[in-house]
């Protein structure tokens, strides 16, 4: 292998490391923000539940490292639950 061939395969790496390593930190936030939502006063009983949806449907995305699924799980939760999201 030729260097760069050698630099080229490591580039290509790198690359697919911080896309995923991406996906998965706007979905962190994505929690953080459903997280300090559960903490809104006066939170309703199917507001609290819309939550509850919301975070097992993220968590699940989570795992898939499927952005886009734990943004609309998190925004419909949020949503449902009348909680405006950031």
């Amino acid at each position: 292998m030729t260097y760069p061939m050698f630099k080229a395969l490591l580039l290509t790496a790198a690359i697919g490391i911080a896309a995923t390593t991406a996906a998965r930190a706007d979905c962190e936030a994505d929690l953080i923000q459903l997280e300090k939502a559960f903490a809104t006063p006066n939170l309703t009983a199917p507001a609290k539940t819309a939550l509850e949806e919301a975070k097992v449907k993220a968590l699940a995305a989570l795992k898939k490292d499927d952005d886009k699924t734990c943004n609309t799980a998190i925004t419909d939760g949020l949503s449902k639950a009348g909680i405006k999201t950031k």
